[in-house]
């Protein structure tokens, strides 16, 4: 998405509670698509339901569905009473239902009722105030250009007691965050090289996405830092409430042993939320 998200926010590696699974894995088609169906789904779910907030039977927004295999997951696991998936290109259900037989899932979707897929715009969530129980968003806001006022369209869609679930890898000063190791090999290339050295450099490579182009990706990250993210928060109404930092062990190189190692050290980061009182 522009100024929501671009139309990759499940593109991601699945990145665990361990620090070293967070370190992106090798394209395989079939894994990708489990480690999505399953995985990614499982930890929305556990991190949620361990503050004793079920899943069942509630109204649950995604803000970034982008192929719909994480709602899908969080659907058949949690069983909401509906889910809505939001992206700015709306979830192809006949591209859903291929891509679930390919992971061996040949299943019929659940109906609009309960599954549903709507368009967004890049500044706006359709849906009325006080519309869901929970919202979540994985591996998105990474790719927001406008992050107050998308959280702030989080805020305004929740209820009052309703709780926001938000996962974020990478940052883009962490070890990863160029989203580039499909084509870059090293520690911190968006780092080290200058951004006109990058875009030349990846036009007609291999995006993290295979749906887009590399130098195009790159150009979709807004810089968001671990501190502004807070900040970010503090400003749309939503007070953090839970939080567990994503991490790794990194090698960091001389050129970049000024910067602040909460940008260097943190690579991601999972977080419950509620509105602010």
């Amino acid at each position: 998405m522009c100024a929501l998200m671009t139309p990759e926010p499940h593109a991601d590696p699945i990145a665990g509670s361990a620090p070293e699974a967070s370190t992106p894995r090798a394209h395989d088609a079939r894994t990708w698509l489990v480690a999505h169906i399953d995985e990614a789904a499982q930890q929305v779910i556990d991190f949620i339901e361990a503050d004793g907030v079920a899943l069942a039977g509630k109204t649950v927004a995604d803000i970034g569905s982008g192929d719909g295999l994480i709602d899908y997951g969080v659907f058949t696991k949690a069983k909401p009473a509906k889910l809505v998936g939001y992206d700015v290109r709306p979830t192809d259900t006949d591209t859903l239902q291929r891509l679930l037989a390919s992971a061996g899932r040949d299943t019929v979707l659940p109906g609009p009722d309960e599954l549903a897929f709507a368009e967004s715009q890049t500044d706006h969530v359709p849906a009325p105030d006080d519309a869901f129980d929970v919202v979540f968003s994985w591996s998105v806001f990474e790719h927001v250009d406008q992050p107050i006022q998308m959280l702030r369209e989080v805020r305004r869609i929740l209820k009052p007691d309703g709780w926001f679930f938000l996962q974020l890898w990478p940052f883009f000063g962490s070890e990863h965050g160029g989203h580039l190791w499909q084509s870059v090999e090293g520690s911190f290339p968006h780092l080290l090289r200058s951004p006109f050295e990058l875009n030349d450099f990846l036009r007609g490579k291999a995006a993290t996405d295979p749906t887009r182009a590399a130098d195009d990706e790159f150009r979709s990250l807004n810089r968001i830092t671990l501190d502004g993210l807070q900040r970010a928060m503090m400003a749309a109404g939503l007070r953090v409430s839970k939080v567990q930092l994503l991490s790794e062990t990194i090698h960091i190189p001389p050129q970049l042993s000024h910067l602040p190692l909460t940008d260097l050290a943190v690579s991601g980061i999972k977080l419950l939320a509620v509105p602010a009182s």
